[in-house]
């Protein structure tokens, strides 16, 4: 199996540096020109599948790279961004001072802490390794697969798939405007590309 994975473009509050794991905004012009520039790219690649989180910023730039071709977009919210809760729409300084103790408790045990009304990271983490595998698992080993989703979710799948595991993610960063490839053949994972840029 070929596993491709794209970041949705950007979004306003992207560009804002605001946490917005589950609010669901739309991506901007420029994130339609970015979406457009990868469409390039995938109009040749066949893709038998094509996955997305079911937030707007995946499902808009998964429908522009793939119009044209004959595909149905399957939409999970297991691949969701991580939950922030109460944070979500905020930017880090607001939060130092809005939630000075539990800000500074999160950089001290990020793996286990959960922000107010959101999600811990070992929760979120384990949502992205389950439904990776079920992926892997649902997939013929001769097929292609794209995976448009978030930068949190796919540092995650990273980490599940080198064996890096937690203390793993913050070596991942996923940029925009590219694509990260992995080979999935008889139980061996390979990672061929990380932001691979397209132009």
């Amino acid at each position: 199996m070929k596993l491709y994975l794209v970041r949705h473009g950007q979004t306003d509050m992207n560009k804002e540096k605001l946490y917005y794991g589950w609010t669901d905004c739309p991506i901007n012009d420029v994130g339609r020109k970015q979406a457009e520039t990868l469409h390039q790219y995938f109009k040749n690649v066949n893709c038998h599948k094509v996955i997305t989180s079911d937030l707007k910023r995946s499902v808009e730039t998964a429908e522009i790279i793939t119009k044209g071709q004959n595909v149905v977009l399957e939409k999970r919210q297991a691949f969701r961004e991580l939950n922030f809760g109460l944070w979500e729409g905020k930017h880090y300084k607001a939060l130092q001072k809005e939630y000075p103790e539990a800000f500074e408790q999160w950089g001290k045990d990020w793996k286990s802490f959960c922000m107010p009304e959101g999600e811990a990271f070992f929760t979120f983490y384990e949502r992205i390794r389950k439904e990776l595998e079920n992926v892997i698992q649902q997939t013929p080993e001769d097929n292609t697969v794209l995976l448009v989703t978030h930068n949190g979710v796919m540092s995650a799948m990273l980490c599940v798939l080198t064996g890096a595991g937690y203390d793993g993610f913050w070596r991942f960063f996923l940029e925009q405007e590219t694509y990260s490839l992995v080979s999935v053949r008889n139980g061996f994972i390979t990672i061929e590309k990380i932001n691979c840029p397209v132009k």
